[in-house]
């Protein structure tokens, strides 16, 4: 299975969960390629097997939905039934709370554009609220599970 993994982030934390993931779906023995949002384009997926979209949750998931609005916007510009038979999944950084709402809100998303096989992933705290300094990197138990996650994703 050969995945795709892009991500966006401001702080650098979702880049860690993203190559943590990664790390996982390479160990199971699968192949990964992570790309930063900005430089997507929906023509991309002809040559992968499954989806993965990593994003910080935004505002504590309190308004919007947690996604920052230029994840939201690439996401909504995939054709309809682009992911039919792709197998696609969500993880996400937060400050404080609302990363379970980024995830769930990645999956409703992508099942709009034909997924079928969305996978929830997991969620953790790094960083400060509202961005103001870096703050505190994912922990390494966190980590562990971002990489669980993807050796799984690709099972």
């Amino acid at each position: 299975m050969k995945t795709l993994i892009v991500y966006y982030t401001k702080t650098g934390h979702t880049l860690e969960a993203t190559k943590a993931t990664a790390k996982g779906i390479k160990d199971a023995g699968s192949e990964v390629d992570i790309l930063e949002i900005t430089k997507f384009e929906p023509a991309l997926l002809k040559n992968y097997d499954s989806f993965i979209v990593a994003a910080p949750c935004w505002d504590g998931g309190i308004t919007d939905n947690g996604v920052p609005k230029y994840v939201t916007r690439v996401l909504e510009s995939l054709p309809e039934y682009s992911l039919h038979d792709m197998r696609c999944g969500g993880i996400s950084v937060h400050a404080s709370k609302g990363g379970d709402t980024t995830v769930k809100t990645i999956g409703d998303l992508l099942n709009e554009k034909g997924a079928t096989d969305y996978r929830e992933g997991p969620v953790a705290i790094a960083g400060t609220p509202l961005s103001v300094d870096k703050g505190q990197s994912v922990s390494s138990e966190d980590l562990e599970r971002y990489k669980i996650f993807g050796s799984r994703f690709v099972e």
